[in-house]
């Protein structure tokens, strides 16, 4: 700091202190710049070298009215006190200035101008003083300069200076008025300029300082007039909305369904399968389609305080499909519906503890091998994240969740979660988390109707189904109903390395398994009437290429990822819908990428070709072309 200053005073100095005065003024104004110097010193603002470096610059022969400059700009910045600045003052005494009343006596110049001087140094201080502060325009300044170290006399000189109802560029003024005034002086004294031409800078300068100050005061009696009314017709926003954070997406599919078999009839390669929850209705599996679905999607996040926040979303979608938001196009150009998918409470008691109630996105970690990406849960949940170091971490995440409340029946349907972890992360170069997780569905096997009481248990069905799970009848009657022959207890473990090597380029690697530890061979055989396979597995391997995030014009990502499900390794009711289109019992390749169209846009499309593990044929081939936007 104190280097700064004493930067901006030699500079001050240097610009101030180019002109020789009478002998008299220039030792007094010399005693005057010592006596600053010395008083800087000690205060501390400038050391013994640096004291000894100003003298040795010739700061301490500036003239009186740059002792002046020097001692104001000192007082306005706090360095030395207004008595300070008058006790040097006043050490000065008398200031003789004989010589400018000889100089606008006579009416010109008697000898060289500013003679001895430093050119260099005078022209500087015309320009960026007298210049920039509104006193000289800039031909003036030309004209004052050619006159340095020359006799000269008006008769030489085609132009007045500062001549009646002349005008000059204008340059606010703000440098003390006394202080130019001197400076004008000083130039008569230099012999630069005759007491005439003095007498006009001074009247058209103060002319300009009074003009300044009534233009000024105008400007802030208008600027506070135009707030005041302004401010009155502005409606002002209540505090609560800077605490709401608005968001959402939009996404615009086209999807192409392939069945194996030629000419699309019923004869062709896939065999013939019937709805799980409508058994009198088939599924199609032989009859190409296409489709074009939207997904729109918009959530509010509100901060109620430093620990509470409560969210909400809103999707497209119906109240009978958990696995999906999209909205399929060519209804007779009928409105769709907008449903609520996010309500919740969520307290953040510390930072590493979590906890939600309402119904929120999935807490868990995984890939979609178990979990559908667009399953939201209802109940309540908690996650706590120690932080162990500063690139290793641990989650445990638990909750309880409703899945069929059944007001007849005191055996209502559940799930049990709970999953535990650990994320290592090393800046951008290498990240990764482990996790092993079990999920408790309790209540959700099916129980066979009493021919006594028919419909008895009828809530043991499902209430939303896709393909896959060993299922059994539990209508004793002519009638068809489904229900679940196993348990479901799912043992699921999980790990993803990013390796950002080369970033901004990444190589994520993902694995996954899961096995159904509540598959019980005796029973499903009994429930089921036959020997049913015990096909309880699934995994899925995958790698990807590319941008992390691709929601910028030219970033891009490229995966491939095999996946292999097994007929009870999971509910089918939860599985990806996308993936042999839902359920389980498939095995196949899923390929795909995203291009960065603009700012929060891109491009994205996938490839899945799935095929039965067993049981009939059904091979089906999907893509999806997919462009998306999120706000």
């Amino acid at each position: 700091m104190r280097n700064l200053f004493v930067l901006a005073l030699t500079f001050t100095m240097l610009i101030t202190g180019a002109g020789t005065v009478l002998a008299a003024e220039d030792s007094a104004a010399s005693g005057g710049m010592d006596a600053i110097i010395e008083l800087l010193q000690k205060k501390g603002v400038v050391s013994v070298e640096e004291s000894a470096a100003l003298r040795q610059r010739g700061l301490a022969g500036a003239s009186q009215s740059d002792l002046k400059a020097v001692l104001e700009l000192l007082r306005q910045k706090g360095v030395v006190s207004d008595e300070e600045a008058s006790g040097v003052l006043n050490a000065q005494g008398p200031k003789p200035r004989q010589a400018a009343a000889d100089a606008q006596a006579l009416g010109g110049a008697t000898g060289p101008a500013a003679a001895g001087v430093d050119e260099d140094m005078l022209r500087a201080k015309l320009n960026l003083i007298l210049v920039h502060q509104g006193i000289l325009g800039d031909d003036e300044m030309e004209q004052i300069a050619e006159r340095i170290g020359k006799k000269w006399s008006h008769a030489d000189e085609d132009d007045v200076i500062a001549p009646a109802g002349g005008e000059i560029e204008f340059h606010s003024t703000t440098l003390p008025k006394e202080v130019l005034l001197a400076d004008i002086d000083e130039l008569v004294q230099l012999r630069l300029i005759d007491g005439s031409e003095a007498d006009r800078i001074k009247e058209r300068f103060l002319k300009k300082v009074a003009l300044e100050h009534v233009t000024y005061g105008i400007g802030a009696e208008l600027r506070a007039e135009l707030d005041k009314q302004v401010n009155a017709k502005i409606v002002p926003i209540p505090s609560w909305t800077s605490k709401i954070r608005f968001g959402g997406d939009f996404r615009l599919r086209y999807q192409l369904d392939l069945f194996d078999g030629e000419g699309g009839g019923y004869d062709s390669g896939n065999g013939i399968f019937v709805k799980p929850d409508k058994p009198t209705e088939l599924y199609n599996s032989t009859i190409d389609r296409q489709q074009l679905r939207i997904r729109a999607r918009l959530n509010a996040i509100a901060k109620v305080n430093d620990e509470f926040e409560v969210g909400l979303g809103l999707a497209t979608g119906n109240t009978t499909n958990p696995v999906s938001t999209n909205a399929t196009l060519g209804d007779s150009l009928n409105k769709k519906n907008f449903l609520l998918d996010l309500g919740y409470l969520k307290w953040t008691p510390s930072r590493e503890l979590t906890l939600w109630g309402g119904r929120f996105a999935s807490p868990w970690f995984g890939s979609d091998l178990v979990w559908d990406p667009d399953v939201n849960f209802d109940g309540i949940a908690f996650s706590y994240r120690p932080q162990f170091s500063k690139e290793l971490g641990g989650f445990l995440t638990g909750g309880v969740f409703p899945i069929q409340e059944v007001e007849i029946s005191s055996h209502d349907k559940w799930l049990y979660g709970g999953q535990i972890g650990l994320q290592y992360k090393n800046e951008d170069k290498l990240s990764g988390a482990l996790a092993a997780a079990y999920y408790y569905f309790d209540n959700t096997r099916g129980v066979a109707n009493d021919p006594s009481q028919p419909g008895a248990t009828d809530w043991t069905a499902p209430a939303f189904q896709q393909k896959g799970n060993t299922l059994f009848d539990i209508d004793p009657s002519s009638s068809i109903k489904t229900a679940y022959a196993s348990a479901y207890h799912e043992l699921n473990v999980g790990a993803s390395v990013d390796l950002g090597f080369w970033d901004p380029l990444h190589v994520v690697l993902i694995a996954d398994y899961v096995r159904n530890l509540g598959f019980d061979q005796k029973s499903v055989n009994t429930l089921a009437g036959a020997s049913v396979k015990k096909e309880t597995q699934g995994y899925q391997l995958g790698v990807s290429f590319g941008h992390p995030d691709t929601r910028e014009a030219g970033l891009w990502r490229t995966y491939v990822n095999y996946k292999r499900l097994e007929a009870d390794a999971v509910m089918d009711a939860f599985s990806e819908s996308d993936f042999h289109l839902g359920g389980t019992n498939a095995k196949g390749w899923i390929l795909g990428g995203d291009l960065g169209v603009a700012k929060n846009v891109w491009f994205s499309g996938r490839w899945l070709t799935t095929n039965e593990i067993s049981g009939p044929p059904l091979a089906i081939d999907l893509l999806q072309l997919n462009l998306n936007a999120k706000f």
